[in-house]
């Protein structure tokens, strides 16, 4: 099965009718866009930057010490 993806054109002019400051689709906070991309996605500036470049989680292992024994000899 085929899949279709469908980007929707925005132009300068639609720019400037588009309101100064949108809503954030993830974060609900207020931005101004600065791009097309960013415009139709409907992020702000740090979501937008981490949908481009999605950061690997860390892994982290916590390992308690061994207690210290005198050498027996």
């Amino acid at each position: 099965m085929s899949a279709l993806e469908v980007h929707p054109e925005i132009h300068a002019r639609e720019l400037r009718e588009h309101p100064a400051f949108s809503t954030c689709h993830e974060c609900h906070r207020s931005f101004r866009a600065k791009s097309e991309d960013q415009l139709c996605l409907e992020l702000c500036d740090s979501c937008f930057d981490t949908m481009r470049q999605p950061c690997e989680p860390v892994v982290r292992v916590h390992v308690k010490a061994r207690p210290c024994r005198p050498i027996s000899r």
